[in-house]
């Protein structure tokens, strides 16, 4: 019994065992999974960078975690792009413009991943820390900053850095180099300065831009390529070199090769050398591929970028520069490639700000001028592909686009698009009032930029938000602006306006000088000067000072005029100010004026290029309303009054005397371009007369046709051949101008004689009725010819009656005798039907009545020729055959009665001779 109770025992202790390692198993098991599903680490690609100087954190974790993490990290640090590696990894950029070392953690739902930290520190204390320390990190494959290990026979140092270990595709990068050095360690011996870079890395070779630090004894030469790589010389003056160590510093910009996705991949990391002394230090870089899309309408922000739960904002820069580089938007038109009608773009720009007016350009060709004080348009070839381009078409533009200064508002009118045409528009945005900006911002703290593109009656509407941070705000700023970009050959002043802006604190000292150019001159100062600003005047300085302490937040303006008349056409006019403060000095952009001749000529020509007066002319702006009139004189032209900027049309409202009015328009575009007058010439064509010549016959009056002319002039000389009568029997020639001609028959209608005299006509100036002429043509006479002949033999027999009937059997002649060749020739018939009918035989023949019809045809000139055949007379006993052997031949009668009258005598003799001797002998 005891043994069965502890073989149950120990049954039930086994299967308790079982179920408790099942559930620890289980329960490890659901902290795995746990532990997996809440994974979150974070890496830094850098531990030390410059400030303004971008570096990458990059995340790695569950999708849902990164969809809901934050980034804990100080304010000082700007984040800025934020690229989606794959659903578990997320690359974040930041910058920060302050120096220290600062702590990022992400965090979400209670779970926080590793931190990681950052030191930014100026250049010359990290150049400082490298040469002492020599080591530099190289956590990342994207980024490197190496440099060899100092040789104990130098004393020199090299380095060399990319402001961007990674950026997207035509984004600008800026290689950083240095060399360190006195005038004992910097020799001549040792060559040049040689930086590479793959050529295959750079977009634009025009982009390049080679710089070293100004005074510097360090000098750029002449970059080329050789190889794969671009190289880049330096050289030193050597004389320029000081004993001590100093750190002599260039920068190389360039704008980055393009790579789309989908097409060619970037052959990433792309290294970059820099050699000097026989030593070679490396840095590289990485080029993201732009995704590709084609959008009907999209706004694209670049510049500094953040993103949020809205998505992505831009924090507008205080730029402040000759070019902006900053806050620069593009618009893209009908990426899709379909129809479109009346298309319109319409951006409404924040408060505050205003068109920067020289934007830094897009990787296009073509001229890079500016309108409507700052925007340039561009051509897309192959828009949203691999491959595309873009090619500046603003010029054509010009009276397209407009820009509003009161309402903000940019409108672009591109009117109907081919599924072929797409475009963009660049421009830029300067911030001119921060309060003014701050003041339009909505609930959520941010400012927008609205845009939208109506077509085909349909509306797309794009919206980006923008912010100022208050790390990007000075603690005073100057601007300076000009009140018209662009001055025609008839003006001579301009007003220039200073833009103050104290946005915190207090300055006890607050100076602004503006040294005018060459050139201009001084008027007045306007009436917008404030009471605590002294100004001043001394010979081309222009002196503003604060009479008083000045606190922020403050906006003031201080307006003066200048005469600018010493200025010629195409000249561009420039300004700057200084402020001077005790937070040192702040140079203003350059404003630039560029003076134009905006008049328009025009030249009136005929078609022998003879210069006509008397043409007057109109001219009209865009709206269709006429804003001048001229006529042209004596040497043909009429020159107009200077026109602003914008698009005319020239009509023609009156013709010289003897022209036809040229109905036509023509364009003309006067805008920053035009140097010089704009000159047309327009042809005038003569009012021209007509000339209608009828060929008729003479007798009749009918119209002949097929006779041929040519056109003389007054001379004889030949201007037209081959001109024929047609069925109507006319001639008409147009487009004759006025002068003194002549039409010369050269052949006649088939069937009349030719008459070659000359008919002269005249074509009057300004009469438009056709001269009309009639020439006559004698008809040529008709001619017959019959043949009597006899029947048998077909012998011509003389004799024979005829008379010509018409084809009526009236009787026209008479008395038409045969002659001894047996014809009869008649002449001077007129076409028509006709019959001979024969009213007497020839003796001995019989008389044949039946008429012999012929028929006289005017479009023949030959003769007719008849035959007429007759028998001769048959006796009622004699057969024909018998006729035929006794009748004597013609021209034997005469013999043979001779010989009868002989033979008759001499039977009468012979009778009488025998009568005589009867009678004798009777007798």
């Amino acid at each position: 019994m005891g043994k069965k109770i502890y073989k149950l025992l120990s049954i039930l202790l086994i299967i308790f065992i079982t179920i408790n390692q099942v559930s620890i198993v289980t329960t490890m098991a659901e902290s795995s999974t746990e532990t997996i599903n809440s994974f979150l680490d974070i890496e830094i690609n850098r531990n030390e960078v410059a400030p303004g100087e971008q570096f990458y954190l990059r995340v790695t974790g569950n999708p849902d975690q990164l969809d809901e993490m934050t980034i804990e990290k100080s304010d000082d640090l700007i984040e800025g792009e934020i690229k989606e590696v794959s659903n578990r990894e997320r690359l974040y950029v930041y910058h920060s413009e302050h120096s220290g070392r600062y702590d990022l953690t992400a965090r979400v739902a209670g779970l926080r991943s590793n931190t990681v930290s950052i030191v930014i520190k100026d250049l010359e204390n990290r150049l400082s820390t490298f040469s002492n320390d020599m080591n530099i990190s190289e956590t990342t494959e994207t980024y490197k900053f190496k440099t060899e290990e100092k040789m104990n026979i130098y004393n020199s140092d090299i380095g060399i850095s990319a402001t961007h270990p990674s950026l997207m595709s035509r984004n600008t990068q800026t290689l950083t180099g240095y060399v360190q050095g006195g005038a004992g360690d910097i020799l001549e011996v040792n060559g040049e300065l040689v930086v590479r870079v793959p050529r295959a890395s750079i977009g634009s070779i025009a982009s390049i831009s080679v710089t070293a630090a100004d005074n510097s004894p360090l000098m750029p030469l002449a970059f080329y390529q050789e190889g794969i790589d671009v190289v880049f010389p330096f050289t030193f003056d050597y004389e320029g070199l000081e004993e001590a160590a100093h750190f002599y510093t260039f920068s190389i910009m360039f704008e980055v090769a393009t790579f789309h996705s989908h097409g060619v991949e970037p052959d990433n990391p792309y290294n970059v050398s820099l050699s000097y002394a026989g030593r070679t230090v490396d840095t590289e870089f990485s080029i993201l591929p732009i995704t590709l899309s084609k959008p009907i309408f999209s706004k694209l922000y670049y510049g500094s970028r953040e993103n949020d739960g809205q998505g992505s904002f831009g924090n507008l820069q205080i730029d402040g520069q000759e070019v902006t580089n900053n806050n620069k938007f593009i618009l893209t038109i009908n990426y899709d490639g379909s129809q479109k009608d009346g298309v319109v773009v319409t951006d409404v720009l924040p408060k505050g700000t205003t068109l920067a007016p020289n934007p830094s350009t897009w990787n296009a060709t073509g001229g890079t001028n500016t309108i409507s004080g700052g925007v340039r348009i561009a051509e897309v070839i192959n828009p949203g592909e691999a491959g595309n381009s873009f090619n500046y078409v603003t010029e054509e533009f010009v009276n397209k686009v407009s820009f509003n200064r009161d309402t903000n508002t940019l409108v672009v009118d591109f009117g109907n698009l081919s599924e072929d045409q797409a475009y963009i528009i660049e421009y830029a945005l300067e911030v001119t009032d921060v309060d003014l900006f701050n003041e339009g911002r909505q609930e959520d703290g941010f400012s927008r930029n609205q845009a939208s593109m109506t077509y085909n009656n349909q509306i797309i509407n794009q919206t980006y938000r923008l912010r100022i941070p208050e790390s990007n705000l000075p603690a005073i700023s100057l601007r300076k602006s000009v009140d018209k970009n662009v001055i025609n050959l008839n003006e001579n002043e301009l007003i220039y306006t200073l833009h103050v802006s104290k946005f915190s604190g207090t300055i006890n000292q607050l100076v602004i000088e503006d040294e005018l150019e060459e050139g201009m001159y001084f008027v007045e100062f306007l009436s917008d000067i404030p009471s605590y600003i002294d100004t001043d005047v001394n010979n081309k300085n222009i002196r503003f000072s604060a009479n008083k302490e000045i606190t922020g937040p403050l906006n003031f303006t201080l307006s003066f005029k200048v005469n600018v008349e010493n200025y010629i056409v195409g000249d561009q006019i420039t300004n700057f100010a200084t402020l001077v403060s005790e937070e040192g000095r702040l140079n203003t952009s350059i404003v630039n004026t560029k003076k134009i001749d905006g008049r328009i000529k025009v030249i009136k020509t005929d078609d022998s290029s003879r210069r006509l007066e008397g043409a007057r002319f109109a001219i009209l702006n865009s709206e269709g309303e006429v804003i001048q009139t001229g006529t042209t004189g004596k040497n043909g032209t009429f020159l107009s009054e200077p026109l602003p900027i914008g698009k005319y049309q020239i009509h023609e409202i009156k013709a010289p005397e003897g022209y036809q009015v040229d109905t036509s328009s023509r364009d003309v575009f006067i805008n920053e371009n035009s140097i010089e007058k704009t000159t047309l010439t327009i042809e005038n064509i003569l009012v021209t007369g007509g000339v209608i010549l009828t060929k008729i016959d003479s007798e009749s009056g009918e119209v002949l046709k097929g006779a041929v002319f040519e056109l003389q002039d007054q001379a004889g000389e030949t201007l037209q051949t081959e001109l024929i009568t047609g069925s109507d029997g006319k001639i008409k020639l147009e487009g004759l101008a006025p002068g003194e001609y002549q039409l010369v028959e050269t052949q006649s209608p088939t069937g009349y004689e030719k008459d070659s005299t000359p008919i002269k006509f005249t074509i009057e100036r300004e009469k438009k009725t056709a001269v009309e002429l009639k020439k006559e043509n004698q008809l040529i006479p008709g001619v017959v010819v019959l043949t009597k002949v006899d029947a048998q033999n077909e012998k011509p027999l003389q004799g024979a009656v005829f008379e010509l009937q018409d084809q009526a059997g009236e009787t026209l002649q008479t008395e038409l005798i045969t002659g001894s060749d047996g014809k009869i020739k008649l002449e001077r018939l007129g076409p028509g039907e006709y019959q001979l009918v024969e009213t007497q035989a020839p003796v001995g023949y019989e008389l044949d009545k039946t008429p012999r019809l012929f028929e006289i045809d005017k479009e023949k000139v030959t003769s007719v020729t008849l035959t007429k055949k007759n028998s001769k007379l048959v006796n009622s006993e004699l057969n024909e055959d018998s006729m035929n052997k006794n009748l004597p031949k013609t021209g034997e009668v005469f013999v043979r009665q001779v010989l009868f009258i002989a033979l008759g005598s001499l039977l009468v003799l012979i009778s009488l001779r025998y009568i005589k001797k009867n009678t004798k002998f009777f007798g």
